[in-house]
């Protein structure tokens, strides 16, 4: 596929006067057809068109948005776009995430009322027509002329500092914690919150406010549902509001506010997700899969990830349908929802496309900030050790030649997987990887009332662009003739993480003492570099999806010669490794006690149980009340290494036992788990019906 590729490109080098040569085709010249024609500023347009609906975080402009998505596809010609809706209950679950409720708010303000004399800059706190993060979403409605009552200070947010606070019929000032917070205002009969919390601790935000998007009695839950108390609302307001009213407060002077909330909580709707598709001309129908959320406040975050999606897949589609490049032979498919949300619902419709044709996925998350910051750098999030693929090294790849021709002044690296939607779940089985353009440390824009359209940069979002484009047509492209590049990518790639985690485990050894210890040291360092290998050795066998079967016995071939070298690695990396222990010993006259891991009453139990999972995603706890939880005391919805209960809850495939599973779960974090009995956790899902005991 891609040598026809080739012979287009060079037709469209030589009529617009580029001087080219075969051998520099491929990736190198994919790039510089993109990165001529992708816009950044067409794709701000997109951007803005958006924003100006997710900025008002309700249904009806969450409609809007889609319905704008859609319209943005139709206009690019995509083959395929529309808009699926899905419940808005508050009951409907996807995986265990619960659809929110329908929510819509016309107009909300807060106001000081007394003291009156003072200036108007505090007078006015919430405004939610000049800045729509001043009200928490799902905030519920006020009498139609408001309540006025009197606003006290929690110094701690903490429950129990909350139950001894005079705050009944009042509304309370906070610094953090908000969410959590939430659930106890009814028991305690609070009216509602104000808050100066803010993620970004920078002092030129002393005017801005978080957008606080969670309003749930769920602890560690998101998004409001059937199950919540819809009695309460809240405000957010700038740390500079905040500590003039503080001062107040603790100088005991009376503040009374008056909260006006003109919103509605409903039903009988349904939140959208959008999805669309470029056709490729092979049969057998596999696809590659890209997206990213909406339905937030930000422009950054993440109208820029959406609008640089559309604009990646509309160059292809331009670019094909003018005929510089040929129609790719797999399917093109975008999507775009609610975060995890509307990619659970996404993948719940269709679960078995993905299982069976996805051959790998892209998901970009925002932002696109000031291009000349030095903290704006690309970064590719990989895989998860459950999910291991040659993509990891290939869009690396392209990344890095796309930085040393075109941004070279520019950072870019990776990171270990993040979730921001599903896909690599083994129980869905779609490669995925992520780019972001992440900037912690100079915007500061993250889920706050300074995420506007005029931090978005286009010349960002052009590299976003570009990189996607390239990435996703290479790979709806590649087949049996571009094999050997992605299988040296990948090998190479798999070399590198094996020595770095030998390395790993070598500085380790600094902190081993004694003979025991370093008995241990040298039985977990192998099986660490062993598991690695391994894993390395699977991304190689996960190239054979993108070839016919009329090829697939040639490809086995040249993947088993880099599996062998990656064996022979392994083994050299090994070797290194103990005589690094040995040498240790020797120096410091330790005789090495070989190391016995022994099996107690737990891990004798743990052997007898072989969890199969019932349900994919990860688990939210959402339906399970609060008072037969066991083992956990949050909702862990977000999967990471260290996340016990979600890291393991990804492995369970009903031939992996208990001990198995947490061996896996530490190789990953690089940790032992502690605090956390996985026993009693799973037989607590089983009695929730979201795992089964496999009989041996």
């Amino acid at each position: 596929m891609i040598k026809r590729v080739c012979a287009l490109l060079m037709t469209f080098f030589i009529l617009t006067s580029w001087s080219v040569s075969a051998e520099e085709m491929n990736i190198d010249e994919l790039l510089r057809v993109f990165t001529n024609k992708v816009s950044g500023s067409r794709a701000r347009d997109y951007t803005m068109r958006l924003w100006r609906y997710d900025k008002w975080s309700t249904l009806p402009m969450w409609k809007n948005t889609m319905k704008e998505v859609r319209s943005i596809m139709r206009e690019r010609a995509f083959d395929e776009a529309e808009v699926v809706d899905t419940p808005a209950d508050g009951v409907t679950q996807f995986g265990t995430w619960t659809n929110p409720l329908g929510w819509d708010v016309k107009q909300a303000t807060l106001e000081v009322i007394e003291p009156a004399n003072i200036p108007d800059e505090y007078r006015y706190l919430c405004n939610y027509t000049d800045n729509p993060t001043s009200l928490n979403n799902w905030s519920c409605p006020t009498p139609p002329g408001g309540i006025e009552t009197g606003l006290v200070l929690l110094e701690n947010p903490d429950p129990e500092e909350l139950k001894k606070l005079d705050a009944k019929g009042k509304i309370v000032l906070v610094d953090s914690g908000s969410r959590g917070l939430k659930r106890y205002l009814a028991e305690y009969g609070v009216l509602g919150l104000v808050s100066d919390e803010i993620e970004e601790q920078n002092s030129d935000f002393i005017n801005a406010n978080q957008w606080l998007n969670g309003w749930t009695d769920l602890p560690g839950g998101w998004l409001m549902s059937a199950s919540d108390d819809r009695h309460q609302f809240g405000f957010s307001i700038s740390q500079k509001k905040a500590g003039y009213l503080r001062n107040l407060l603790r100088q005991g002077t009376t503040v009374r506010v008056r909260a006006v909330i003109d919103s509605r909580y409903y039903t009988d709707d349904t939140i959208p997700y959008a999805t669309g598709c470029v056709k490729g001309t092979e049969p057998d129908g596999q696809e590659i899969i890209i997206g990213g959320h909406l339905l937030e406040w930000g422009a950054n975050d993440n109208c820029t990830g959406s609008s640089a999606i559309l604009e990646a897949i509309g160059t292809i589609n331009d670019l094909v349908r003018s005929g510089v490049l040929p129609a790719p032979g797999r399917t093109i498919r975008l999507w775009f929802g609610h975060e995890v949300y509307g990619s659970n619902a996404f993948t719940v419709y269709n679960l078995e496309r993905l299982r069976t044709k996805a051959i790998a996925s892209v998901n970009c998350d925002s932002p696109a900030v000031d291009h000349e910051l030095s903290t704006t750098s690309v970064t590719m999030v990989l895989n998860p050790n459950c999910a291991p693929s040659f993509t990891d090294a290939l869009f690396a790849e392209i990344i890095k030649r796309y930085h040393e021709r075109y941004i070279p002044y520019k950072h870019w690296h990776t990171e270990p997987y993040i979730m921001m939607d599903i896909f690599p779940d083994p129980m869905v089985g779609v490669p995925t990887n992520a780019i972001t353009l992440y900037n912690f440390y100079g915007e500061r824009t993250h889920h706050n009332s300074m995420d506007t359209i005029e931090k978005v940069d286009p010349r960002s979002l052009h590299d976003l662009s570009t990189l996607m484009a390239v990435y996703v047509y290479y790979l709806a492209c590649a087949g049996y003739d571009e094999t050997p590049l992605i299988e040296r990518l990948t090998f190479d790639r798999g070399v590198g993480v094996i020595l770095e985690k030998s390395r790993d485990m070598t500085l380790r050894l600094t902190a081993d003492g004694d003979g025991n210890a370093l008995g241990k040291a040298l039985d977990e360092g192998s099986r660490t570099i062993s598991y690695y290998a391994e894993l390395q050795k699977q991304a190689l066998r996960n190239i054979e999806r993108l070839v016919q079967e009329k090829n697939r016995a040639e490809t086995q071939k040249d993947i088993a010669r880099y599996m062998k070298k990656t064996d022979e690695f392994c083994e050299f990396m090994t070797g290194q490794y103990r005589e690094a222990v040995r040498e240790k010993a020797e120096k410091e006259s330790l005789k090495i006690v070989k190391y016995s891991k022994g099996k107690g009453t737990w891990e004798q139990e743990a052997e007898t149980i072989i969890p199969k999972r019932t349900t994919i995603g990860t688990i939210t706890l959402e339906g399970i009340p609060r008072d037969q939880w066991k083992v956990v005391k949050s909702s862990s919805r977000w999967w990471s290494p260290t996340n016990w209960g979600n890291a393991s809850y990804w492995w369970c495939d009903g031939r992996r036992n208990l001990n198995e599973i947490r061996e896996l779960v530490e190789l990953e974090a690089g940790r032992p788990v502690v605090n956390f009995d996985l026993i009693a956790y799973y037989k607590f899902l089983k009695e929730q019906g979201l795992v089964e005991f496999v009989q041996k």
